[in-house]
């Protein structure tokens, strides 16, 4: 059953539940056939599983197998050394890998959701975990859906959908049905799990539980994404490979020397000799191997994790470090990420004159820049429902994100007087209306003050404001209103219009001959630091992508004033083309993609990845959880889902797109290090090499023992080649492009 599309009874019947809801046998039924209503994310990992995991390296796999070779000929000092080295290596990763996931567990807010249902005709309070489908219950401002379900009957309910949808501005929901196919951000009668209740209330019935939800499916799709070697994995697998067959082919003919020397000189070759003759195989491959060189590049990015911690970027795998240094495109979402999430004033306009508002966000911090009549601002602040506060620090907001950014303008406008006007009544916004009233009184002088879409509100316009005196509206002022609209709505700004009445009673409470005041424009605006970001990842030869399930011209807007530019296409788009055609459009320089869905972003990362690019992917919502997965790595926003923060590889702890330019540097000059060191301990390795190989060759006696090898290969190369992994890193690190990934270390 669609159910978006049926009536409420037809869903009811469907779902074998009245409005009295089910009764407690039916629940433990329900509950035996669904399960529990919660998400299978994992959120612990298995130690041994780490720990084993910082020994997968084909560099390592050779001293495994020199550690093995030399306690089956009785070298035991040796295997004892290799060994400790081996182990000390492992540690230090494990530690660190195990430190980042704690880290990350005490960033989850833990709290169980506890949710009002009607069960037997009983409202009671319960776990939201016990929820089963066909469950009737009951929202209202402030709570979290607990699982999908169709709307029963709604109250001016809005509800904020950013973590699901990525769109910025709270849903208004009816409990109409809707006689159409539709995405998931217009089925205006559904509630999904993960959302919040910002206004209003309503009562619904549950219709899918647990990973049956919307959230639940795309938690499925996080794990069905399969992890993938890192480009440092990468090269060191190619290196170690090559290293190891050209040791292997070294030890052969210096084994097949000698034991032909032997053999032809006396005919046969003794158990002790051809043991002697496999020590020096091993001598030699020990000498071959960099043994420093696994512990050089795990204290190489320790300290990198370090160094991006105390820059508020958690790293929850350490070879993760290096990946962003080598992407060369980044998939970021808008919604929290770019911007701020806070819808805010950027414009007000009366017939008088028109003013810019400086200040980001719910932070009431900024002013004017020419004053304008200040009844504008107190017509927005007092037809308001939304409440705003400070804590720790912080300022939040209780209620619609529109009317927070509305109370925000009226205290920059420095407006006197706002705690005088006493409400009196409410004609609550409705989707019909268009509008918003109120009737209030202040000095004992009744006046309605009326918010809403300009062109409801002119409807309604007797009059205009000019000059702090009511003039007659003519069809002159009314295109001038319309006109100024349209500029604004074309910089995707949502715009407001404000208009009041005196009253002499309040039985002349009503919408009609309204004077007309002005109007507010407002978006979620970017964050301060974003637009030079994104200039230091150009400037870094990284291509930034922006995905969101916002809207078309939104997203367009936004990517105009960060940097972002490109062809635009939507998530409608994307549903009509093959994966060559995706492929064929990304290759077009296709920089911006909206109203998309979760699998939408995913099937963007893997055609970015078939081209053969190095894609991060950036997202603070639960629909950005696929991608982030999928991506060659997933960066989480501190203040995102939890879905989020586990499917990604780097968790921002502020929420700081700078960050990201921050780890990609830190990326890069680990990297170099690393290849520093590596060229340090070869050109000691080789020499090592040289005169035992010759000793071999000549007949001499061999002049480094394994143990005088190690030492070697340990202090006097190793030392130096540490010391290398932690240097400063270079200036012009941000002004050369990302090295391709098919390049040898």
């Amino acid at each position: 059953m669609i159910y978006y599309r049926e009536t409420i009874e037809t869903v009811l019947s469907h779902l074998k539940v009245t409005r009295h809801g089910l009764d407690e046998k039916e629940v433990d039924a329900r509950r035996e056939q669904h399960g529990l209503n919660q998400l299978e994310v994992s959120t612990s990992i298995n130690p041994l599983l780490v720990f084993i995991d910082q020994f997968k390296s084909f560099i390592i796999y050779i001293l495994l197998f020199a550690v093995v070779f030399s306690l089956l000929i009785g070298e035991y000092v040796d295997s004892i050394i290799i060994l400790i080295i081996l182990l000390a290596n492992a540690f230090i990763g494990f530690f660190q890998e195990l430190s980042a996931h704690n880290s990350l567990e005490s960033l989850k807010k833990m709290t169980t959701i506890q949710t009002t249902v009607i069960r037997d005709g009983v409202r009671k309070m319960i776990d939201a975990k016990y929820l089963v489908p066909g469950d009737i219950f009951y929202l209202e401002a402030g709570d979290k859906v607990p699982a999908d379900g169709r709307i029963i009957n709604a109250v001016r309910l809005k509800v904020e959908e950013s973590a699901l949808t990525g769109e910025s501005v709270p849903v208004e929901k009816t409990d109409a049905p809707i006689n159409a196919d539709v995405q998931m951000g217009s089925q205006t009668n559904m509630l999904f799990a993960s959302t919040a209740v910002v206004t209003g209330n309503t009562l619904a019935v549950a219709i899918s539980t647990g990973m049956q939800t919307q959230i639940g499916r795309i938690t499925s799709l996080i794990k069905e994404a399969k992890e993938e070697m890192t480009p440092l994995q990468r090269r060191l697998d190619v290196f170690g490979r090559k290293l190891g067959y050209a040791i292997l082919s070294i030890c052969f003919v210096v084994f097949l020397a000698y034991f032909t020397k032997e053999f032809m000189g006396h005919g046969t070759v003794s158990g002790h000799t051809f043991i002697a003759f496999a020590f020096i195989a091993i001598s030699l491959a020990v000498a071959a191997v960099p043994t420093a060189l696994p512990a050089v590049v795990t204290i190489a990015l320790s300290v990198g994790v370090k160094r991006l911690l105390r820059k508020k970027a958690l790293v929850r795998k350490l070879s993760s470090v290096e990946t962003l240094g080598s992407c060369d495109i980044i998939c970021t979402d808008k919604t929290g990420t770019l911007t701020e999430n806070q819808m805010t004033v950027r414009h007000a306009w009366t017939f008088d004159s028109e003013a810019s508002l400086t200040g980001a966000g719910y932070n009431p911090q900024g002013e004017l820049s020419q004053s304008l009549n200040p009844l504008l601002f107190h017509i927005g602040f007092v037809c308001n429902n939304a409440t705003l506060n400070q804590k720790e620090g912080t300022w939040m907001v209780t209620g619609d994100p529109t009317e927070a950014a509305l109370i925000v303008s009226a205290i920059k406008a420095g407006c006197d007087g706002l705690d005088e006007f006493i409400r009196k009544d409410e004609l609550p916004f409705d989707s019909g209306r268009k509008l918003m009233s109120v009737l209030t009184e202040r000095n004992e002088k009744k006046m309605v003050l009326t918010k809403g879409a300009p062109d409801e509100i002119l409807k309604r316009c007797k009059y205009v404001l000019i000059d702090g005196k009511p003039e007659r509206i003519d069809d002159r002022m009314k295109a001038q209103v319309i006109e100024q609209n349209d500029i604004y709505a074309s910089r995707a700004l949502r715009v407001l219009a404000f208009a009041y009445k005196e009253v002499r009673s309040e039985k002349e409470f009503n919408e009609d001959d309204l004077v007309f005041v002005g109007l507010q424009a407002m978006i979620d605006p970017p964050r301060p630091d974003v637009i030079e970001a994104i200039k230091k990842t150009q400037g870094a030869g990284i291509r930034t992508i922006m995905i969101t399930g916002d809207y078309k011209e939104t997203a367009k807007a936004i990517g105009r004033e960060v940097g972002i530019v490109g062809k635009v296409l939507t998530g409608d788009d994307i549903e009509t083309m093959t994966d060559k055609d995706l492929e064929g459009v990304l290759k077009d320089e296709t920089n911006i993609f909206a109203r998309v869905m979760p699998e939408h972003k995913q099937r963007i990362v893997s055609s970015l990845q078939q081209l053969g690019h190095m894609v991060a992917m950036t997202g603070d919502g639960v629909n950005d959880a696929p991608a982030l997965k999928k991506a060659n790595i997933g960066i989480a926003v501190g203040s995102g889902t939890d879905v989020a923060k586990d499917a990604s590889d780097f968790v921002l702890l502020d929420d700081s797109f700078t960050h990201i330019v921050n780890a990609i540097e830190e990326g890069r000059g680990i990297y170099d290090n690393i290849q520093k060191s590596i060229m340090l301990l070869l050109s000691g390795n080789v020499g090592e090499v040289l005169i035992i190989f010759l000793a071999a060759i000549f007949g001499l006696n061999l002049p480094l023992t394994a143990i005088l090898l190690l030492w070697i290969n340990m202090v006097t190369d190793g030392a130096p080649a540490l010391a290398y992994s932690v240097d400063p890193y270079g200036h012009n690190i941000m002004h050369r492009k990302p090295k391709p990934l098919n390049e040898g270390i």
